[in-house]
């Protein structure tokens, strides 16, 4: 007992005192940091992109047709409106020609019916209140430009008059159909969905503020401006790092001078980050959109130029888990991450095993001496030529290997709490409450193979016997746990060997259930109540047999 109360203390204290988990927590940041790092850089890149395609001309053309934010405009409200007005027409007027004035009723039928239907969209949507505050006549006019888009085929309209609309209407427009768009996509959290939307809007009102400023000029300086997407790259980069410093910034909201210098501290690293994503990213898109060798762009369909951008993100923005191909690699080292050290230690190895190793011998000697040793050397003999009977020996015995265990795992408890007091109480890993369910699930364990033993001393009138069969299997159980640990669940994979489990059900020791009491569930409870049981009814079929 003394000898295994100064293991258990010593392993305690010197955990305590280690700080065994700064090696797991430094991995579990570094994995934790890559993914914070792997999000903010795809937040940049989005921003960067959406404040460029809120700026969706190209050399004075509108591109309206297929491409940026309104695409969901388009799949969702344009054609179907558009489709079902022209077959209602033709429903309505079985064999008149559809000439330009019946196009211009389906046209307006179809504005209507796309009105109503965006209108329907957006109380649907939650938070937008009066962000979404266009014109009713601006909608329909941007509307009914699309409608004739795609009448034509979904060709460009280059006209004078269609280009000056889609800078009144589209324009305006991008910012809130952003904002829309950022809702449906982000709606499995209102709260980051709001802050996103918001974002979106705000950059796309100022891409459009910045765009027409430009255009101003140059009219005013007796130029054609003509838009050009890479005259406005640098400006978008800067604009969301400066986004990101800040914003990062106000979510620390510091107040002394050390949170104040920490917090730009932070949002610094985060403004180079993110600089240094949307560099990568343009860089890849380069790499991927032209010739290597003549410099020219290379001659891409649409679905290979999206496929190239969304190549190029990859690169840019992968975590430190994606950049692993091996799933199992992945798996293992967020398991070495998320390992509990203090658990496996205390739990599995010492009260599992080790702790479990000298009272094992102690009970294997005990209860063989209490019958079988007394019966194989004579002396029991002598006992029972008294009046005493037979059931108040064996009871007798019994009772004292019982109280034998309980008072040394009394004194376990009370060494182990010290232990933990000593290591910081309930800041240690290991609470009070989990320590003294490990001394009670060691006792239970203890209770049955005692239960064991004091049957088979029962039993066999030899001590070869008794010792060979309750001792043997006893110590059986102890080597396939401690094999059995190598294909146990609180081994990581990477140490893991799957096959060694199989141990596991060749051990009476497997229904004590270390992991069930440190994660905190209650699944221990009907395992200790099967422990029980064995040692109560290996004790009552001892004290019949020796009857």
């Amino acid at each position: 007992t003394v000898s295994t109360c100064v293991m258990l203390a010593i392993v305690i204290i010197v955990l305590g005192n280690l700080g065994i988990n700064n090696i797991r927590d430094s991995l579990k940041d570094v994995f934790t940091q890559a993914d914070q790092e792997s999000t903010l850089k795809t937040n940049s890149i989005d921003s960067y992109d959406l404040y460029l395609t809120s700026l969706d001309f190209e050399n004075g053309v509108a591109t309206i047709e297929k491409s940026g934010y309104s695409q969901l405009l388009w799949n969702s409200v344009i054609a179907p409106s558009y489709d079902e007005a022209l077959n209602n027409y033709k429903a309505e007027n079985p064999g008149v020609e559809i000439n330009e004035e019946a196009l211009e009723l389906v046209k307006n039928s179809a504005v209507e019916s796309a009105y109503i239907s965006i209108t329907q969209m957006i109380q649907m949507m939650p938070g937008l209140g009066d962000s979404f505050d266009f014109e009713e006549s601006e909608l329909k006019q941007l509307l009914y430009i699309m409608m004739c888009a795609y009448e034509e085929n979904e060709t460009l309209l280059t006209s004078e008059e269609i280009i000056s609309a889609i800078e009144n209407s589209y324009l305006n427009i991008v910012q809130k159909n952003a904002y829309l768009t950022y809702i449906q996509q982000e709606d499995t959290n209102e709260e980051v969905a709001q802050a996103s939307a918001l974002t979106a809007k705000m950059l796309a009102s100022d891409a459009i503020t910045s765009y027409k400023t430009q255009k101003s000029q140059a009219e005013v300086d007796g130029g054609t401006f003509v838009y050009n997407k890479d005259k406005f790259k640098t400006e978008a980069n800067e604009y969301v790092n400066d986004m990101i410093y800040h914003q990062v910034l106000q979510s620390f909201n510091p107040v002394t001078e050390e949170e104040i210098a920490e917090a730009k501290k932070y949002a610094v690293t985060s403004k180079v980050i993110s600089n240094t994503a949307i560099t990568t990213y343009e860089f890849w898109i380069k790499e991927l959109t032209t010739d290597s060798e003549t410099g020219e762009k290379l001659d891409l369909t649409d679905e290979e130029y999206a496929n190239a951008i969304g190549q190029a993100k990859t690169e840019a923005c992968g975590s430190l888990s994606e950049q692993i191909d091996d799933e199992e690699v992945t798996l293992a080292l967020q398991e070495l991450g998320n390992m509990d050290i203090y658990g496996l230690i205390i739990g599995s190895i010492f009260y599992r095993i080790a702790g479990l190793l000298l009272p094992m011998v102690f009970v294997i000697m005990t209860a063989n001496g209490l019958l079988a040793g007394q019966v194989d050397s004579g002396s029991m003999a002598y006992v029972l030529s008294t009046p005493t009977k037979r059931r108040t020996v064996t009871v007798t015995q019994m009772t004292y290997l019982i109280v034998s265990l309980f008072a040394m795992f009394g004194l376990l408890t009370v060494t182990s709490v010290i232990a933990v007091w000593v290591s910081g109480g309930n800041a240690f890993a290991i609470n009070y409450s989990q320590i003294l369910l490990f001394n009670l699930g060691a006792f239970l364990t203890m209770f049955a193979i005692a239960g064991f033993c004091f049957m088979c001393s029962a039993i066999f009138n030899r001590t070869k016997y008794s010792l060979g069969i309750g001792g043997g299997l006893t110590i059986f159980s102890l080597v396939c746990t401690i094999l059995g640990l190598f294909g146990s669940s609180v081994v990581p994979s990477a140490m893991r060997i799957s096959a060694m489990n199989f141990f596991n059900y060749l051990s009476v020791i497997t229904l004590y259930d270390t992991v069930a009491i440190m994660s905190g569930g209650l699944s221990y409870l009907w395992r200790f109540g099967i422990l029980l049981a064995i040692g109560v009814i290996c004790f009552i079929i001892g004290v019949f047999r020796f009857d």
